[in-house]
């Protein structure tokens, strides 16, 4: 074996190796791969490996008439990072100008180009690239080496110098072709985890954006409310624009370009028109896009999304740059991330609006539900996921503001029962985020009663009573169990827990005439008044085995008789 040669390709694959890691970080390059499919994507891919590719070609080492070289290397990646439209363009692009290089084995080695790239992006399809992994990418540049040297013995001619070739180079050249893969996906995986940060830093920003913005939005989409948010939002992300409109006209607009877009004026971008609408996020790389009428407008690229409330587009938030293609995947994530917060916090606002209108005392205990002390808890841990895990901060963010909007809104008393299992299901789901694999839950209603109307919140504070005080203070294994079924003209609604249970003195005081608040004694107070003494809620626990809660109700008396 020839160390020497071993040396020679190490120097070349070390530099292509320290060429894609600067290219890596680019931004660009991690958008392409996530979207290798686009056309400008996959032609930006396909020239960028198609050069490494070259490249390798060209330092390589000239022995028994061919050449040994570093190609197969930048074209396998091309496979791995771009999938199987990429890696066969730029095996067809490497093999091509290997076979004009010539050399008894220049047909061989073009092909064998082909097939490489295609083989090695044939495995990213099918495993995806998060779960390609170093042994993964080693075990494909094995596997295209030996292919690529069986394929020289058996197509190369004169065979005599074929084998002299392979007995020469086979174990130098495919122990680069390994070693650099391997180093390769390192790469890779760098670019991974730089979206991973992003992701993160979007989560957080898009957090800290929201407290900010609260107090002006509570007081719901207005121009004083649009400016305070667009100064927050501009101060914090670093663009070079941030505007907010409703449907028909600009409400704020700061930075660059606020000499034509004035707040209080029709809206003047097509993009924005677009975006209220269709009800879609666009990313906006150039002028054309944007559609900007104003000849010599500053701000060349951006993104903008629909402000929402109640399924329909009140508005747009929009993030612009300067530069040509200039929105980042950073932009992206904060822009769809503050879109959706913002419209939690107009439909609050507007809640809030029916809220104070509302002279019905029981209905505004019932919206006060929501306990700051769970609020702030949640928030804790929302943002203690936010660098470690964004994809589950982001699920904890949709769950709370699904709770907030149930807790708030205005159901005129009665919701279904379809209705309340979905915000208790998404309690539940910020409840495992803080018991871990403690805790077990096991929904079953049936399917007849979903559209039943019950009275709202009605089975959500059992399940919270459950929950903190039987069994968060368990520190073995906790399990929930919710029922719904009828039977008799009578629906029954059961929340049982193995918690730590409730002593019977304070079990009696649960249903004292005395008792205050609008946790269990409210729900015991309503159902009587609304049902009469043949049903309710019924308490029975147990000492350390746990506690069940059972409302009934009768199944087919008309609610909508008790709203009235």
């Amino acid at each position: 074996m020839r160390f020497d040669l071993i040396l020679d390709l190490s120097g070349d694959m070390a530099l292509i190796i320290v060429v894609a890691y600067l290219i890596g970080r680019s931004r660009y390059i991690a958008n392409c791969v996530n979207q290798p499919l686009a056309l400008h994507n996959w032609f930006s891919l396909t020239c960028i490996f198609s050069t490494l590719s070259i490249l390798g070609t060209y330092n390589g080492v000239e022995i028994e008439g061919a050449l040994a070289n570093t190609r197969l290397i930048g074209t396998l990646m091309s496979g791995i990072m771009g999938g199987p439209y990429v890696g066969f363009s730029v095996g067809a692009v490497s093999g091509l100008h290997r076979y004009f290089v010539g050399g008894f084995t220049a047909e061989t080695c073009g092909f064998a180009s082909v097939l490489g790239g295609l083989f090695a992006g044939l495995i990213r399809q099918k495993i995806g690239l998060h779960n390609m992994t170093w042994k993964t990418a080693g075990m494909i540049a094995l596997i295209a080496e030996i292919v690529q040297k069986t394929m020289v013995l058996l197509f190369a001619k004169p065979f005599a110098a074929a084998l002299a070739l392979e007995q020469a180079i086979a174990i130098p050249t495919t122990i680069v072709s390994v070693v650099g893969t391997v180093a390769f996906m390192f790469v890779i995986k760098d670019i991974q985890f730089q979206q991973e940060v992003h992701g993160a830093k979007a989560a957080e920003l898009s957090l800290q954006i929201a407290s900010q913005t609260l107090p002006y939005l509570r007081h719901g989409l207005n121009v004083d409310s649009a400016t305070a948010t667009a100064r927050i939002i501009y101060a914090l992300t670093g663009a070079d624009a941030v505007s907010i409109t409703d449907r028909e006209n600009i409400l704020s607009f700061i930075g660059k370009g606020s000499d034509h877009h004035r707040a209080g004026e029709p809206i003047l971008t097509q993009s924005t028109k677009r975006a209220i609408r269709d009800g879609c996020l666009s990313v906006l790389h150039t002028h054309e896009e944007r559609g900007c009428p104003v000849a010599g407008c500053p701000l060349c690229s951006g993104v903008v999304a629909p402000l929402t409330a109640y399924g329909s587009v009140v508005g747009t938030i929009k993030l612009s740059r300067g530069g040509t293609g200039g929105v980042s995947e950073m932009d992206i994530r904060i822009a769809s991330g503050i879109a959706q917060l913002l419209s939690v916090q107009i439909e609050l606002a507007e809640i809030d609006a029916q809220k104070k209108m509302s002279e019905k005392a029981e209905l505004k205990a019932l919206r006060a539900q929501i306990s700051p002390h769970f609020l702030f808890n949640t928030l804790n841990i929302i943002m203690s996921f936010c660098r470690t895990d964004p994809e589950m901060a982001r699920s904890l963010l949709i769950n709370l503001a699904t709770i907030m909007k149930y807790s708030f809104a205005n159901h005129d008393d009665f919701v279904t029962i379809a209705e309340e299992m979905n915000e208790i299901k998404a309690y539940l789901e910020i409840a495992k985020s803080r018991f871990g694999e403690r805790l077990s839950v096991s929904l079953e209603v049936a399917d007849s009663i979903q559209s039943t109307k019950i009275p709202v919140l009605s089975i959500q504070p059992l399940v919270e009573n459950a929950i903190q005080h039987g069994l968060f203070p368990k520190l073995s294994e906790c399990q929930l169990t919710i029922t719904a079924t009828h039977s008799d003209d009578v629906i029954a609604i059961t929340v049982q827990d193995n918690g730590i249970g409730i002593e019977s003195e304070k079990l009696q005081q649960l249903f004292s005439t005395e008792a205050e608040g609008v946790g269990v004694q409210n729900v015991a107070r309503r159902l009587k008044g609304l049902y009469g003494d043949n049903y309710g809620l019924y308490l029975n626990s147990e000492l350390g085995k746990g506690t069940q809660a059972t409302i009934r109700i009768p199944y087919a008396k008309e609610v909508a008789e008790y709203a009235s």
